[in-house]
């Protein structure tokens, strides 16, 4: 037997502590930030926390929290409970803990071998309102300097903690991850969720039973265990995004010379080191143990306090390109205009992922009251926005004949003859996202 020794060089980019630091805190809303100081505060002695209000914010502070409990106008622009169907049953008992929260009490215990805190945490910082996984894996592993295989691995244990479903790409597969779990013996059902279910959203059970070999019988005992199912596995969990009372992030004034924007620092936030702990390190007879001690605080410090400018620098950069591209809603001269990620990406120079980042669970605040930041970004059907769309949509519904209401198609042409080219399954998007009944749904 002969040993052979060999050099081997690799190189592997590593997602360290302080890269997540600095994701988490560019992500953290204004009321967020305040709590991340907090408890650094508590954890480092280092840090001496300062409330202050300049410039009239006490004033701002002040007005904003009259608008905040006055403000009804902008309701419809909040998520409404509305949208959500009636499951008692998947609302868990203790319904103030976040999803984040619940899944990371599950995720610690499997975090060994092959199986990283870092990655999981960032796949669970990606999950939408719905519980839904948003992004293209291998954009994220890239973005994360893993391979799509581990980040691959690592979603599919996500995928395997409660609730069922959370984790899943689209609702296809939100639906097959609970039927494998809860009812492995429902074949016909997760075929159904596999290969047809846009047919059975559009209550085509003949065309179906065709597809799939089965009695439509079959088909519609099936959808029984489906209707049971839960399409949305954050249900029932607190959501920060849903809180009537926000801080806003950015403040943004039209003026005559242009867009004025100002990010909200933390409520007044401001981040000291204590005079006391930088005067025992000029002290020579202070023992090494405490110099280093006190080193690696101040470190984290200086890390913290760079993280911070940092999201705020990314944040008035990101807020201002947007504020300049939709100027005459803000000007309150107009509606908003086609805008998308990759646009204001191209506007600052950033990537696309950290406007995406910059703008998660951020709101502004200008003079037409409170709104997400979210709602800024408008795609465009031809030379049309979507919610231009949809209000002609409404209005052919309206106008129809009930005995004979108009199919997807139809209206499609319909919309042809007012110069909006969609086809029938914008329509029919569209029409499902307003909570608007199909043919069969609207016929009297």
């Amino acid at each position: 037997m002969e040993l052979e020794m060999k050099n081997d060089i690799q190189q592997k980019q590593a997602l360290s502590q302080k890269m997540i630091q600095s994701v988490r805190i560019l992500e953290m809303s204004a009321d967020e930030m305040d709590t991340f100081l907090s408890d650094m505060a508590e954890s480092n002695p280092l840090i001496d926390l300062e409330k202050t209000l300049p410039d009239g914010k006490e004033e701002r502070k002040g007005r904003l929290e009259w608008e905040q409990q006055n403000d009804y106008q902008n309701a419809s622009y909040y998520p409404s409970d509305s949208e959500q169907e009636n499951r008692d049953e998947y609302i868990p008992e203790n319904a103030g803990i976040t999803l984040e929260e619940y899944l990371m009490m599950q995720v610690v215990p499997l975090c060994r071998g092959n199986y990283k805190k870092s990655i999981f945490y960032y796949l669970v910082k990606s999950l939408n309102g719905w519980g839904y996984l948003d992004g293209d894996l291998k954009e994220m592993a890239k973005e994360l300097g893993v391979s799509a295989e581990e980040l691959e691995e690592h979603l599919l244990k996500l995928q395997s903690l409660e609730p069922a479903g959370v984790g899943a790409r689209d609702i296809g597969e939100c639906l097959q991850i609970q039927l494998k779990r809860n009812h492995p013996q429902e074949r016909t059902a997760l075929r159904i969720a596999e290969e047809c279910l846009e047919l059975i959203g559009k209550r085509k059970f003949q065309t179906a039973a065709k597809q799939l070999g089965e009695p439509v019988d079959v088909i519609k005992d099936a959808m029984e265990t489906i209707y049971r199912l839960n399409p949305k596995p954050a249900n029932g969990f607190s959501n920060q995004e849903r809180l009537q009372y926000v801080y806003p992030d950015v403040f943004v004034t039209a003026r005559p010379e242009g867009m004025d924007v100002m990010v909200n620092d933390a409520l007044g936030t401001q981040m000291n080191i204590n005079p006391y702990y930088l005067k025992l390190l000029e002290d020579s007879s202070a023992d090494d143990e405490t110099v280093q001690y006190i080193k690696r605080k101040l470190e984290q410090v200086k890390w913290a306090v760079r993280c911070v400018e940092q999201r705020n620098t990314t944040l008035q950069r990101t807020a201002k390109a947007v504020a300049e591209w939709q100027k005459q809603f803000f000007a309150d001269r107009g509606g908003l205009v086609p805008m998308r990620m990759e646009d204001i990406a191209a506007e600052t120079g950033l990537h696309v992922s950290t406007v995406s980042r910059a703008v998660k669970n951020k709101y502004v605040q200008c003079s037409r009251g409170v709104y997400p930041m979210g709602y800024f970004f408008v795609g465009t059907v031809g030379e049309h926005t979507p919610e231009e769309v949809k209000k002609h949509i409404k209005l052919i519904i309206e106008e129809e004949d009930k005995r004979k209401p108009k199919s997807d198609q139809k209206i499609a042409e319909a919309l042809e003859k007012k110069g909006i080219t969609v086809s029938r399954r914008t329509v029919a998007k569209y029409r499902a996202e307003m909570g608007i009944a199909g043919t069969g749904g609207r016929r009297e």
